[in-house]
């Protein structure tokens, strides 16, 4: 992959992915000091109904289109 890539696509790829294991490792070490030390995790928000999608109107919409696996469940 990378003999198809330019040098400034190279580094891009690499900063990306070091800045994603800084990420992950943040995410570690904060289930870590709750896990150890019981530490307060701020509550995450609650999801409102508000941003569900209309499933009746999508159905409508693409209905015909909706490809399942054969025996799948309709909705």
């Amino acid at each position: 992959m990378l003999d198809h890539m330019s040098f400034e696509q190279i580094m891009m790829y690499y900063e990306y992915g070091m800045e994603q294991e800084e990420l992950k490792s943040n995410i570690l070490v904060g289930r870590i000091a709750v896990g150890l030390f019981g530490a307060k995790e701020p509550r995450k928000p609650q999801h409102s109904t508000e941003d569900k999608p209309d499933r009746s109107a999508f159905h409508k919409a693409y209905g015909d289109r909706i490809k399942r696996p054969e025996g799948g469940a309709e909705a």
